[in-house]
């Protein structure tokens, strides 16, 4: 009887094992899939929360829709002249327009201090997240959960500094992250960057849905 528990022991052992994190695939096979993947989108909505004090960072959140060919329309929360102000936005080309807590639109160029983050550069083919999953200087599998009811693979990415310079302006060493990756179509579902005590999360969902963004 001895013998016959300790065979089922091993049985029950091994298939626990086939459906843990092992069955993670390399990172060498999902990084390049999704720097591929994401090269395609043609729009996403995404969500950004800042947690903690990051300089060059002048963002609290952010959400919106952002399209490929350089077009976004959403919310924030940005820092001026030390307060925290909301604000809604409509990025066009080089074009942006930002309306405050009070009175209309104002029209700025992209990069004004009224707009210290542009939600375009997510999809640039040159400094968005197909760029900056081309420049992973190493990856490795952590294990697999749902994220926003999408079964995901979630990685230990270390993406090359000059890289995500491009990516998020924050003064520092962030170019340590946490990656969920879709399992079925190796999107990006969330990723998480944190230096110290601070955070920056970024959720992206409803890829390539119909949209249209229009100068207010």
């Amino acid at each position: 009887m001895r013998s016959k528990s300790l065979v089922l022991a091993g049985l029950l052992a091994l298939t626990l094992s086939a459906c843990s994190g092992d069955e993670v695939p390399p990172a060498d096979e999902v990084i390049p899939d999704a720097a591929s993947a994401m090269a395609e989108v043609e729009n996403v909505r995404f969500d950004l929360a800042v947690d903690g004090e990051i300089p060059g960072l002048d963002v609290k959140a952010a959400d919106g829709v952002v399209t490929a060919d350089g077009a976004a329309e959403g919310t924030g929360t940005l820092t001026a002249l030390g307060m925290d102000i909301e604000a809604e936005y409509v990025v066009i080309g080089e074009e942006a327009w930002v309306k405050g807590p009070t009175g209309g639109f104002q029209q700025i160029p992209v990069g004004d201090d009224m707009l210290p983050y542009d939600p375009t550069v997510l999809l640039s083919p040159d400094r968005g997240v197909s760029a900056l999953l081309e420049a992973v200087d190493s990856a490795e599998p952590q294990g697999a959960e749902e994220v926003g009811g999408v079964d995901a693979y979630r990685y230990a990415v270390v993406f090359d500094p000059a890289a995500f310079a491009e990516f998020i302006p924050a003064e520092g060493d962030w170019n340590d992250a946490t990656v969920w990756f879709d399992q079925e179509t190796s999107r990006v579902v969330k990723a998480e960057f944190a230096q110290g005590d601070a955070t920056v999360t970024l959720l992206l969902s409803d890829y390539d849905e119909s949209v249209t963004i229009d100068a207010p």
